[in-house]
């Protein structure tokens, strides 16, 4: 390895700066999904895309806390961070798309290239978060994934086979291929029952 190179001098310094930009604005556009999701009557996928915005936006602080424990001076002045951000339309199937591909990229490309860089100018430690939140990102992508073959199939709240659904609201639990609806217990729609998603070992 070569010797350490000042962090502020650095093409690490850049890449924590735009992770960090990045991860914020993904943070944002899951809320904005989230709401989305709200107007479509899937009110569950609201707290599943408000859950993937917390991860991203606990990201976001991580590197928002190397870039502060790691600069060299007392204010950090402007990081030129350039880099292009995807942009998705508004309609709710291409946007899910879009985001399974972007966390695909993420994880396979950007986040491995940036731990390569890391890893060369002496950050071993920074190299090994841009690796572990790439494997998360991987983790969002293979779930947007099912989010979006099952809204392009609908087959949300479908199962070929028997499968527990379980109300979000009130907790009540059915074995079937479908969920009741509405909740026979709290008399919520099937927009809040948890839609199983299979995420591996």
């Amino acid at each position: 390895m070569k010797n350490k190179i000042p962090f502020n001098e650095s093409k690490t310094m850049q890449n924590v700066a735009r992770s960090f930009a990045s991860e914020t604005m993904e943070g944002a556009k899951y809320q904005f999904l989230a709401q989305q999701c709200v107007t479509e009557e899937l009110n569950y996928l609201q707290t599943v895309f408000k859950t993937l915005a917390k991860h991203e936006m606990s990201h976001a602080k991580v590197f928002w806390d190397i870039l502060h424990e790691n600069y060299e001076g007392k204010i950090i002045q402007n990081i030129d961070m350039s880099f292009g951000y995807p942009f998705d339309c508004d309609d709710l199937l291409q946007s899910f798309n879009c985001h399974k591909e972007n966390e695909a990229y993420l994880s396979k490309n950007i986040y491995p290239e940036f731990a390569r860089i890391a890893r060369n100018e002496g950050y071993p430690e920074i190299e090994h978060t841009f690796k572990l939140v790439a494997t998360v990102e991987n983790c969002h992508s293979q779930l947007l994934g099912q989010i979006y073959d099952k809204y392009k199939g609908k087959k949300f709240y479908k199962s070929p086979t028997p499968v527990k659904w379980k109300c979000n609201q009130c907790g009540f639990e059915h074995t079937g291929k479908q969920p009741l609806s509405p909740c026979p217990l709290c008399g919520y729609e099937k927009g809040y029952v948890q839609i199983p998603f299979d995420m591996g070992e």
